[in-house]
């Protein structure tokens, strides 16, 4: 019998077979060759129809100069949203390349400010350090005068999911910017084992590779960085209103399944979309596929809900 985690959409499936992410499987990801190599990023991008695309930099608490992409709608909405989007890589690797299509998607259809981050990385910096930039950036979206700072939606993808909902703790916590929705797709949330990181081996990532970033995140620390791994945090409740999106066949299926629950135990107002036959970052593989326009189409609509 095929078990429902062994069945993979067609559209991924087909793109997969001559993908280089299904290549991955042998990296390690400590590997400082690999990490130097996934961090590489190309010129700032032309702008294009609808959405006009620009870098600066951003001060973070210690003085660091935060790069930033900006995508500005050329059709503002009346509303003034914004959302601050966190590349994925394991905290360790990825650029602000890595989420540009679904920047522009985001501009383009929900007529929000965008602010790409290009944090400081793990193993580099402690968990601190990514959490100020991130936070930083969240600050600075919200001053803008082209932003209402009530209308400031979080997102990434994978390691930038977690901190998009790292982003909605610190938020709560502080008070200064409460985001309007934590937007999240394929989140890490914990360093801890799940089942679904153990068995089946999925495609793409493997439970392996997760344990390898958790290590780079922690540099050997026995403690528990506050925020970091969204599912230490012991009490959930207040949080901003969050959108999930977990992939079906994927090592962090679980763990964003237990926070989804979580929050719904919080009374926090959750979103959750568990799209079958789907691996790990299914809309870098196939980005015009089915699963990829649906989880797109469902993105857009929360941040266009959560902002009028």
């Amino acid at each position: 019998m095929t078990r429902a985690s062994e069945t993979f959409d067609t559209d991924v499936a087909a793109a997969m077979a001559a993908s280089a992410f299904t290549a991955r499987g042998a990296v390690d990801m400590t590997d400082r060759g690999f990490i130097t190599a996934a961090r590489a990023r190309g010129p700032v991008p032309d702008s294009v129809e609808g959405v006009d695309i620009s870098e600066t930099t951003l001060p973070a608490s210690d003085g660091h100069q935060v790069t930033v992409r900006v995508y500005r709608p050329t059709t503002p909405h009346p509303n003034r949203p914004a959302y601050v989007l966190f590349h994925g890589g394991g905290w360790s690797f990825g650029s602000l390349e890595t989420e540009h299509p679904r920047c522009v998607e985001l501009t383009r259809r929900c007529g929000a400010v965008g602010v790409g981050v290009d944090f400081r990385m793990a193993p580099d910096v402690p968990a601190e350090t990514i959490l100020d930039d991130c936070w930083s950036a969240v600050r600075w979206t919200a001053a803008r005068e082209d932003v209402d700072p009530t209308r400031v939606v979080v997102t990434g993808s994978s390691a930038g999911g977690a901190l998009a909902l790292s982003m909605a703790q610190i938020g709560r916590d502080r008070g200064d910017v409460v985001p309007a929705l934590a937007l999240a797709l394929y989140p890490n949330t914990d360093d801890r084992e799940h089942p679904s990181r153990i068995a089946p081996a999925f495609p793409v990532i493997t439970g392996a590779q997760v344990a390898q970033v958790v290590a780079n995140v922690r540099q050997g620390r026995t403690d528990d960085p506050a925020y970091v791994f969204p599912n230490r945090t012991a009490d959930l409740a207040g949080l901003c209103p969050t959108f999930l999106v977990v992939a079906g066949n994927d090592p962090l299926r679980d763990e964003a399944l237990e926070y989804a629950r979580r929050l719904v135990d919080a009374d926090v107002p959750v979103e959750l979309h568990l799209l079958p036959g789907v691996p790990h970052a299914f809309d870098g593989i196939a980005p015009q596929g089915r699963m990829t326009r649906t989880a797109y189409d469902l993105m857009c609509a929360a941040v266009d809900r959560a902002v009028g």
